[in-house]
């Protein structure tokens, strides 16, 4: 299960017309949260610590890249409102196969920088395994900020700059995956995407929404890992136990050996409640 380890591991999550992992590993990219292997950790870790964060229980909330919308069923737990925004078709097939039927549910193909949602609408807006493929982060942040309600909660996750493993990723273990495969598929479309995915920083993150006019309240890291692709496909038991003890182990606050970086944030209000938030924060 190459890829599915941390926010490096939604590799085409940025594509903007349903190809690649979006058309082609919808279904694989779906199954992956149930299984027991260290990338199906990872994301439920991810979802859990997204969860933890989450502080609108009976609002409205839009998840910008809902895949196979895992998000759904805690959050009509928690009665709320959910809108799912995928660009793969197949992705929003799928959403609708589990939770169509739902009338609080509503599942929108569409992009990230342009989000055909109106403005201040929504109590809460999730992005994850998202923002740190795309190339106009920064517009897709600005957008997800316009369809939020003042004072409404923002929670993204970024691919740590810190974490040695999400830099072996990048920079080792997916440049020998793309020289691989285009040895072997020399006519195939090797879309060197995956090489292409930023890490960040907290800070570096941080000052991102804060650009776009969030005020961060917390940085946490998830999926603590320390075993280097591909040691952690080749020794999947051992790795998951790993990482699990790892994870019991954290201390709350990103560091080194987080592959992953939640930030929550809030939409700046304006005047006497933005006055009053800078205060606060």
């Amino acid at each position: 299960m190459e890829g599915y380890n941390s926010d490096m591991s939604d590799p085409c999550r940025e594509s903007t017309s349903g190809r690649g992992f979006l058309g082609d590993k919808a279904d694989e990219y779906a199954r992956a949260y149930a299984e027991e292997t260290p990338g199906g950790f990872a994301l439920r870790m991810r979802r859990r610590r997204v969860l933890e964060l989450f502080d609108k229980p009976g609002g409205r909330v839009l998840d910008v890249g809902c895949g196979p919308a895992e998000m759904v069923q805690p959050l009509l737990l928690l009665d709320c409102e959910f809108w799912g925004l995928d660009p793969s078709p197949r992705m929003i097939e799928i959403c609708r196969t589990r939770f169509g039927e739902f009338k609080n549910v509503h599942l929108v193909k569409g992009e990230a920088g342009q989000i055909s949602l109106p403005d201040a609408f929504f109590d809460a807006v999730l992005c994850m395994g998202v923002i740190d493929g795309l190339k106009n982060f920064s517009q897709v942040i600005g957008e997800m900020l316009r369809v939020l309600k003042p004072d409404g909660t923002i929670i993204i996750t970024f691919a740590n700059r810190q974490s040695p493993y999400a830099q072996w990723k990048k920079y080792v273990s997916y440049p020998a995956l793309i020289l691989a495969r285009r040895i072997m598929h020399p006519a195939a479309d090797n879309d060197p995407i995956l090489t292409r995915r930023r890490l960040f920083s907290a800070k570096e993150a941080s000052d991102l929404l804060a650009q776009s006019g969030a005020q961060v309240e917390r940085a946490v890291g998830y999926f603590y890992s320390i075993l280097p692709s591909p040691l952690d496909e080749l020794w999947p038991a051992g790795t998951l136990w790993l990482n699990r003890r790892l994870e019991e182990a954290r201390d709350g606050k990103p560091d080194w050996l987080a592959a992953g970086v939640i930030l929550k944030a809030r939409k700046r209000a304006r005047g006497r409640d933005a006055q009053r938030n800078s205060v606060v924060g």
